[in-house]
């Protein structure tokens, strides 16, 4: 038996949501590699709603699917957010690093070249820098 048209919908919409909710729950804990690895979900789940809705008038939507509609946009907006937050978190951190590194470099009476690379000292490589590129 086929799917209704209006099925199709709210089963794609309610798709996007589930990826959604879980993608916003990584970005409120701060997991960005697990908001990044819903990525290709996320997409697929998008694009599974566009194909399901393409050509359908918005009038003919039943009640479900236009709280659904409402809901995958509240959705997407708090996602957008967070995203955003994510983003500006991540560009701090790089901040930081980047200040301790010019630090560390003036201390050790150098500085780091456009390569990223600090002058060895006379007792060997700097394995604080090493450490802290390993761990980022």
């Amino acid at each position: 038996m086929r799917e209704s048209s209006s099925t199709i919908v709210v089963q794609a919409a309610e798709r996007l949501a589930a990826v959604l909710e879980a993608e916003n729950a990584a970005l409120v804990a701060l997991d960005v590699a697990g908001a990044a690895a819903l990525l290709e979900e996320k997409l697929a789940a998008a694009n599974a709603l566009v194909q399901a809705t393409a050509g359908r008038p918005v009038a003919r939507q039943t009640p479900e699917a236009a709280g659904l509609a409402l809901r995958v946009r509240d959705l997407a907006d708090r996602n957008r957010s967070l995203l955003e937050h994510a983003i500006a978190v991540q560009a701090r951190v790089l901040d930081l690093v980047a200040q301790a590194a010019r630090q560390h470099a003036a201390q050790a009476g150098g500085s780091y070249t456009s390569g990223g690379a600090a002058p060895s000292s006379r007792h060997g490589p700097d394995r604080g820098a090493a450490a802290l590129h390993l761990r980022a």
